[in-house]
């Protein structure tokens, strides 16, 4: 009986931690649409990269469901009138960027698809080297691992890897875009920044953090840099979604500023006590495979940090 309790109990707990993923990944899509907002009204950069935001936020909706993005969903993520979305839409379109599904609802077409495979000859170093770490960490974890990376003021989850396990973590997919000090990978890649640096991410993102996570505050985000700076690994305690725990550590890779990191996520009972000391040990080996493996490389892509 105690076991039926318990297995319940942790059903529940997966179902939380999806609803929050869920409107963690809203946040993520609120920050795709919103990247450009800043730059000056009424440039032709602007309108490209309205366009572009607009066709990267067809490819992260539509990728979790298979009646693509509606465009009511669109205009109401990007804030954009419905007819200038559509209008847009229907250039991309017209290019072979978008296509309209039968349902209604719109996803990457074929010249998106091709540009992928192009962009497969020319992929980061970095995101390649970390692929066979990342599925040994979700085999030996039985947990989800990521591979977060840097752009700017912002993180990007470029990589992730399901364990076999039962939990699954849904706060972060692949594409997933939020401020820096969102999520532990984000938080382990700032505690590799000085503190001047730390508090210039956060001085540019001090209107989103206020608007899209009103809850988060920077002071304790700044203390877990600062323990993390003590032990060289985060540990997140379900701050950003809520029953989503998780560990990371930065990748350090010799002549290159900090721009990634490891992380792995599940539940609270799996990322607590003594497992948060193997778990460390798996991501530093990994991570110091990963380094070994890119020191060799002088060919290393441009630090997007200073993008």
């Amino acid at each position: 009986m105690h076991d039926a309790a318990d297995s319940n109990e942790d059903l529940r707990e997966e179902y939380r931690i999806k609803m929050r993923g869920r409107l963690l990944r809203r946040s993520a899509s609120f920050n795709v649409a919103h990247a450009v907002d800043s730059l000056e009204p009424g440039t032709g950069a602007q309108s490209i990269q309205r366009a572009l935001t607009l066709l990267n936020l067809v490819g992260l909706i539509a990728g979790e469901r298979r009646e693509g993005a509606s465009l009511s969903e669109l205009a109401s993520i990007s804030g954009r009138p419905k007819a200038s979305v559509h209008r847009m839409l229907q250039a991309l379109i017209a290019m072979g960027y978008v296509e309209r599904l039968e349902e209604g609802g719109y996803r990457l077409g074929v010249q998106s698809q091709i540009l992928g495979q192009l962009a497969q000859k020319s992929v980061d170093p970095l995101v390649t080297e970390s692929e066979s770490s990342l599925m040994r960490l979700a085999e030996l974890s039985q947990d989800t691992v990521f591979l977060t990376l840097r752009t700017g003021s912002y993180s990007i989850c470029a990589r992730r890897e399901e364990g076999f396990g039962e939990i699954f973590n849904n706060a972060l997919s692949v594409g997933d875009r939020h401020p820096l000090g969102i999520g532990a990978g984000s938080l382990a890649i700032l505690s590799e920044l000085s503190p001047a640096e730390v508090d210039a991410q956060f001085e540019a993102n001090a209107e989103i953090l206020a608007e899209r996570y009103p809850k988060v505050s920077v002071p304790h985000l700044r203390d877990i840099i600062d323990q993390a700076r003590i032990d060289g690994f985060v540990h997140n305690p379900g701050l950003f979604a809520k029953g989503s725990w998780a560990v990371a550590v930065p990748l350090r890779i010799r002549g290159s500023r900090p721009r990634a990191a490891l992380s792995i996520a599940s539940i609270a009972d799996r990322v607590t006590g003594s497992r948060v000391e193997r778990l460390v040990a798996l991501l530093r080996r990994e991570a110091k495979a990963i380094a070994e493996a890119l020191s060799s490389q002088t060919d290393l892509t441009p630090d997007s940090g200073d993008l």
